[in-house]
């Protein structure tokens, strides 16, 4: 009891003694700074405490995907992650607030860091062996969503290949078999939620199930990569049964980089159908958001730019010591994005469907230069964008 209580007292002194702060003041489109304190304390060589926390104030800010309408000049703070990490053995446990994100390139289709200003409580547990490791993830969302990500990684040197998969339910906090259980979360749900005369089916419980993979191939100083994601996989289409075959609700992502010296080329192609990651049935009342209002990109807990999109991203960068500069092109469309509406508030379609309803395109170039403070910490940006215009970013960065 004595330990206890003496580690409590000394808790923050050990937490501000392994902090960095760093202080990041931008313009584009107005003023904003942002002041963090982030770090880790090792309470022994297995284990430590993770943690990060902020404050800001500008125009306009973002504050967990929702715009504040009533201000102009926004002040807002946030908690993304506090958390404690270790192993046991061959398990690596991590529990606690978390801002997670898996799988390859730019955009992540299962699992992206998309929430910048907020957390989730939520815990995870991973098991390594050899060349293979096996992970599940569970976060509660909101009081009345949780979000279970599986992942199982076989690393064959230059060849990964992953199984992944991923749930949203509702009016449940957490569901130890979609957790623990090694079957895919589609049989799960099946089994769970819908199967027949069985006693523990709850009409009030609700899951949307997807499942996917990917494969990265690497090859001296340049890497490819390709991801897939299923929602609501027709079980029909595959065993070749009954006279109508549900629409396919599917992502896609490709991409690549390559570096030569102080060059770097990359690119990444990605999109999903119409009706991915959005409810099917307007008795239920959930998506694969975090949160039910503000922009898409800011609010998916997937792929960044939701259903019924296609993204294109190249880039070019070259180092000169201390700076380096860079150019990317991003073409972006996009039609009926409304994850709430099921099927758009129209009728289940006969067929699997792309870029439907009204479409938006957006051409965006980006010209960027960044300078490096090297040993005093932080770093300089300054970049032009054909959508906002002119941009600052100077970053301080000091560790105690």
């Amino acid at each position: 009891m004595r330990r206890l209580v003496a580690f409590l007292i000394a808790l923050p002194v050990f937490i501000f003694a392994g902090t960095n702060v760093f202080l990041d003041l931008s313009y584009e489109n107005g003023f904003k700074w942002t002041g963090e304190l982030y770090g880790n304390v090792w309470l022994d060589e297995d284990w430590r405490f993770n943690y990060r926390a902020g404050v800001g104030r500008g125009f306009g800010i973002v504050h967990t995907g929702i715009i504040d309408e009533l201000k102009n000049f926004v002040e807002f703070y946030y908690f993304p992650e506090t958390n404690l990490s270790g192993k046991i053995g061959p398990f690596e446990l991590k529990a606690g607030i978390l801002n997670e994100e898996r799988g390859p390139g730019i955009d992540k289709l299962f699992l992206d860091d998309n929430s910048r200003f907020y957390g989730f409580p939520g815990f995870s547990l991973k098991y390594t062996q050899n060349n293979w490791h096996v992970e599940s993830l569970w976060l509660r969302i909101n009081d009345k969503k949780s979000f279970n990500y599986r992942t199982v990684v076989f690393d064959l040197g230059l060849l990964k290949i992953a199984y992944e998969d991923a749930v949203v339910y509702l009016n449940e906090v957490f569901n130890p078999y979609y957790f623990l259980v090694p079957i895919p979360t589609i049989a799960i749900q099946e089994i769970w939620q819908y199967q027949e005369g069985s006693p523990w089916r709850d009409p009030l419980e609700n899951a949307n199930a997807l499942m996917g993979g990917w494969v990265e191939f690497s090859f001296g100083a340049g890497k490819i990569y390709f991801e897939a994601l299923i929602d609501d996989m027709s079980l029909n289409r595959l065993l070749g049964t009954g006279d109508y075959l549900n629409p396919d609700k599917i992502a896609l992502l490709l991409g690549g980089e390559y570096r030569t010296g102080l060059w770097r080329f990359y690119g990444e192609v990605s999109g999903a159908s119409a009706y991915t990651f959005e409810r099917t049935s307007s008795n239920v009342p959930y998506e694969y958001t975090y949160f039910s209002e503000g922009a898409i990109e800011d609010r998916m807990i997937g792929y960044r730019y939701g259903e019924n999109s296609f993204s294109l991203k190249l880039g070019l960068e070259r180092t000169f010591g201390w700076y380096s500069l860079g150019v990317m092109y991003h073409y972006l469309v996009y039609g009926d994005r409304t994850p709430e509406e099921p099927w758009h508030g129209e009728e289940m379609p006969p067929d699997t469907k792309w870029l439907i309803g009204e479409l938006t395109k957006e051409h965006t170039v980006k010209l960027s230069l960044n300078a490096f403070f090297g040993e005093y910490g932080g770093n300089v940006d300054v970049w032009w964008n054909s959508l906002d215009g002119l941009g600052l970013e100077v970053r301080f960065e000091v560790g105690f």
